[in-house]
């Protein structure tokens, strides 16, 4: 078994990260089907949404709980990516209509930024990750 950086959190702390991994799974953002570039606004809205509900998750973890550090990983990387959507519609004057190879690469990063903290969450608490998270994780089968 690999080592990690991590404690093994207790059962509470792992059933509030199990229920926000389940959570990004279902995440338009993050699922792993293809998303059409004219579903900026709806993968924009998504990110937005796990960054609530990453803020909620960290409220609910004990002060100094191990997996707050990679929480706050997450909320970054959510802040990223709105960030950089926002800067390009700045930019241009057009809301949500970034070109289909920037928005599928500021997608991709975003999906690779967090999909590593998700992974490193589940192996610290011991959390199995199935269905459409699975499929993106190291040593996946194809």
């Amino acid at each position: 078994m690999p080592v990690t950086p991590f404690p093994v959190g207790n059962a509470a702390d792992r059933s509030v990260l199990s229920g926000l991994i389940a959570m990004i799974e279902n995440n338009p953002a993050f699922c792993n089907r293809g998303v059409l570039p004219e579903e900026q606004e709806r993968c924009y809205r998504a990110v937005v949404a796990a960054q609530h509900l990453i803020v909620e998750t960290a409220e609910l973890l004990p002060p100094g709980a191990a997996a707050l550090d990679l929480l706050a990983a997450m909320r970054s990387a959510c802040r990223k990516y709105i960030a950089e959507a926002e800067a390009w519609d700045r930019r241009t004057g057009r809301r949500f209509q970034m070109p289909t190879f920037v928005f599928y690469q500021l997608l991709g990063a975003f999906r690779e930024l967090l999909g590593v903290h998700v992974w490193r969450l589940g192996e610290a608490y011991d959390v199995e990750i199935e269905g459409r998270l699975n499929l993106i994780f190291p040593g996946a089968s194809e």
